[in-house]
């Protein structure tokens, strides 16, 4: 029977994966949604302060006006992310292929509106807010990269207008982006004009029927999710991160769902969805090892799984879990493979489950913000009750951890042992 190679599947399969999560589409969106983050983190922190449930404090907001400004700050931030992702996408795609992001992002934002419906009357022209939240993200993330890759494939191939040398860089570059940039905006008039001949009218309706909610309902299922963090964990083990690996490819359905949790929740609605990218990151903190990295500080009798204890306790805590996977390490560790690999998924289900019934509330779709404690972050996405959740899948990870620490742990000691008496 031939022995396994773990380095040498990791060598083949990293390759296919470094090509996945350096592509230049997918570091664009991804990139694009990161420099977004103090948008999308105001809209999270104004829905939490507008919705927090005790009396004094809605009486106060109400009466001081508190209120009504956190509700405009929704307004543009969450209420608005499709605009706000469709300019920072546009601009990150750019810098993607060595061009300046502020002509790709300026063309974006006019030709998401030139395909977004209104309405005029009485020489008044009103966009409904409809699409320019969460329900437009995924067409405003298509019109950002098709407007992008077409203004930059002809500006690149030299369809430009020239100027002499001696015109000011600022003038000369201003001209050279005229073709490319009505050859994008051209693009987008035929696509309006192409919808409003159809039963959908316009590009947003069709993007949400038949893209953003079907992937929705794949991206947003347990099952899938599932699979995709078990997946995720087996990449870890390989030494390849495979968080970064899946939302590569699931950010955007993940993030427009958490926008469509946020939007519900800022106005007092029933949340729509149960998973999303908050729930993923509420009940997976520090890849569901926090229990381990506690078994190290406070059970540990080797020296050597003590001191990683009190490496990695802390920052495990705190959501960072790469001292804890490449300190301890997991990566190639087979005495841990069965609760790394696994437990993630075991996490999410029990979270899915109590939550589907009604035990635990639906998570509000906040932001998840780097270096949030557990507990904190529960309490963060609306309840204690998921902060309640949080400590007692801790308590379960811890569990489930035990037998393959206490053996490790044993092995680390008795070895530490003989060392000494030698």
């Amino acid at each position: 029977m031939s022995k396994f190679d773990g380095k040498a599947i990791s060598k083949k399969i990293s390759p296919i994966l470094n090509k996945i999560q350096k592509s230049k589409l997918a570091n664009g969106v991804s990139g694009g949604m990161m420099v977004a983050m103090p948008v999308t983190l105001l809209g999270a922190f104004a829905a939490l302060f507008l919705n927090l449930q005790i009396p004094v404090w809605k009486s106060f907001i109400a009466a001081t006006g508190i209120a009504y400004a956190l509700n405009i700050a929704i307004m543009f931030s969450t209420n608005f992310l499709a605009v706000v992702f469709g300019v920072t996408i546009a601009s990150s795609y750019a810098k993607q292929y060595k061009e300046d992001g502020a002509v790709p992002a300026l063309l974006s934002l006019v030709c998401f509106f030139i395909v977004t419906p209104f309405t005029t009357d009485k020489g008044v022209t009103t966009f409904t807010m409809q699409w320019l939240g969460a329900p437009g993200i995924f067409s405003a993330i298509i019109i950002s990269l098709v407007s992008t890759r077409v203004y930059i494939y002809i500006k690149q191939k030299g369809f430009t207008i020239k100027m002499p040398s001696t015109v000011p860089p600022v003038v000369s570059s201003s001209f050279s982006s005229l073709i490319p940039g009505f050859a994008a905006i051209i693009v987008f008039l035929i696509v309006a004009a192409l919808f409003a001949a159809t039963s959908f009218k316009t590009m947003h309706q069709f993007i949400y029927t038949f893209v953003q909610t079907p992937l929705q309902g794949v991206g947003g299922n347990i099952i899938s999710i599932i699979i995709l963090w078990t997946f995720s964990q087996i990449l870890w083990f390989f030494g390849i991160h495979g968080t970064l690996v899946i939302y590569s490819v699931v950010l955007p359905i993940f993030t427009a769902m958490d926008a469509a949790q946020l939007t519900a929740y800022s106005a007092g609605e029933a949340l729509p969805n149960i998973t999303g990218r908050a729930f993923v990151s509420t009940y997976t903190m520090s890849a569901s090892a926090i229990g381990f990295a506690l078994l190290m500080l406070f059970v540990a009798k080797s020296k050597q799984y003590k001191t990683l204890g009190k490496l990695t306790a802390v920052p495990s805590l705190f959501g960072i879990s790469e001292p804890l996977v490449f300190g301890t390490p997991l990566v190639f560790n087979f005495k841990f493979v069965i609760p790394f690999v696994f437990m993630n998924a075991i996490n999410l289900t029990i979270a899915y489950l109590l939550t589907a019934v009604g035990i635990v509330p639906r998570v509000a779709g906040m932001t998840p913000m780097s270096g949030m404690p557990i507990i904190f972050s529960g309490l963060m996405e609306g309840s204690w009750k998921i902060a309640v959740l949080q400590v007692a899948l801790v308590g379960l990870s811890t569990l489930v951890w035990y037998p393959f620490f206490r053996k490790a742990d044993k092995e680390a000691y008795e070895l530490e042992q003989k060392t000494e008496n030698q």
